[in-house]
C-alpha cells in the first residue's frame, strides 16, 4: 500500500473522539487545545538506516542533527515554536558507542530553538534508527494547516530546491523563524513543509484545501546542488529540502518580502479550482504532474 492510503485508512480508522483535540491525523502536526491564547502541537518522525541515510555517507553527528530537525520542520510549518523532545534510538550493537555523537547532533539542534530533552528510549536494533516525538505551542490566532487554503491563492516557497541528497538534509536549519515572520506580517492561508519534494508536498497541501495547483517552471529556486542531468526534475522530486511551502492570498501578495531573515521568498504559481497538478513551461505549454519520486513503500 501507498503511504497516502495508509494515511487515508488511519484518518477513517482513528478519530479523535475527546473533544480538546482539533486537528488529528493529516497535517504536519496535530493541534490539542491548551488555554484560551494557545494550541499545544504534537508531532512525531524518524529517520531509517537505508532510508533517510546510509551508515557510510553521514557522520553520525549528521544523522542526529537531521532527526530533531525533521521534527522542527513540521512545528515550524504550523507557525509553532518546538519546546520538549522524546528521543527513541534503536542501535547496531556493533556501533553501539555511536550514541553520544548522535546525541551530540541532536543536542546541537536543540540549543537552536530552545528545545528540550526530556526523555527517549534506547534499544538494541539491527539498523540505526532514531525516532522522535516533539511538542510546541502556536498561539491560535498564528495556527497555519494545510487545508485552509482558497482557489486563486498565490504560491510561494523559502530557499532553494533540490540537490538536497549530497549534504543539505544534513545542514539545513529548520524555517521556524521565517515561519513566524512571514505570519506577523501576512498569515498564509496554508502552508506545509517540503519533505517529500515540491510535487509530493504541493500536491498534499492542494489536495487538503480542495484545489488544484499550477507551478510554472521557470520560477522554481532551483539549487547549485541541483542534478546537472535535469535540475527541474531535482528540484520537484529530491525532496528533503525542509523548506516551506505556503499559499498567500492574491490580495497580500504585494505585501510579500523578497526574503526574510536572508532566506528569499520566491513565488512559482497558484492554485486552482480545478483539480489538477499541472506544470506550466515559459512557451504556454503545460503536462501534468508526473508521479513522485520518493515512496515509503515502494
Amino acid at each position: 500500500m501507498e503511504e497516502e492510503k495508509i494515511i487515508k485508512w488511519l484518518k477513517s480508522h482513528c478519530l479523535p473522539e475527546r473533544k480538546e483535540v482539533q486537528i488529528g491525523i493529516g497535517d504536519d502536526a496535530a493541534v490539542i487545545n491548551l488555554n484560551k491564547t494557545h494550541y499545544l502541537l504534537l508531532t512525531t518522525d524518524a529517520v531509517v538506516e537505508n532510508v533517510h541515510f546510509k551508515i557510510d555517507q553521514a557522520s553520525f553527528y549528521q544523522i542526529g542533527w537531521k532527526a530533531l530537525g525533521v521534527n522542527i520542520s513540521d512545528i515550524a510549518a504550523m507557525g509553532g515554536s518546538p519546546l520538549w523532545a522524546l528521543v527513541s534510538i534503536g542501535i547496531p550493537q556493533k556501533i553501539v558507542s555511536a550514541y553520544r555523537e548522535i546525541y551530540r547532533g541532536i543536542r546541537d539542534m536543540a540549543k537552536l530553538f530552545n528545545v528540550d530533552i526530556i526523555g527517549g528510549n534506547l534499544s538494541r536494533s539491527e539498523i540505526l534508527f532514531v525516532d522522535i516525538f516533539l511538542a510546541g505551542t502556536v498561539k491560535k490566532k498564528n495556527l497555519v494547516l494545510r487545508s485552509t487554503a482558497k482557489p486563486e491563492d498565490i504560491l510561494f516557497v523559502t530557499g532553494q530546491l533540490g540537490g538536497s541528497q549530497k549534504k543539505k538534509q544534513f545542514e539545513f536549519i529548520p524555517r521556524v523563524k521565517e515561519a513566524q515572520t512571514i505570519i506577523s506580517h501576512i498569515k498564509p492561508t496554508a502552508m506545509i513543509d517540503l519533505s517529500d519534494g515540491l510535487a509530493a508536498d504541493a500536491k498534499k497541501l492542494a489536495e487538503a484545501s480542495g484545489c488544484g495547483f499550477e507551478i510554472e517552471i521557470s520560477k522554481i529556486p532551483v539549487s547549485q546542488d541541483a542534478s546537472e542531468k535535469n535540475r527541474i526534475s531535482s528540484a520537484l522530486y529530491d525532496g528533503e529540502d525542509y523548506e516551506l511551502l505556503m499559499a498567500i492570498s492574491p490580495k497580500s501578495v504585494s505585501r510579500v518580502p523578497a526574503s526574510i531573515n536572508g532566506v528569499p521568498l520566491t513565488e512559482i504559481g497558484k492554485l486552482t479550482k480545478k483539480k489538477v497538478f499541472v506544470l506550466k513551461h515559459t512557451n504556454g505549454s503545460t503536462n501534468k504532474i508526473s508521479k513522485e519520486k520518493f515512496r515509503h513503500f515502494e
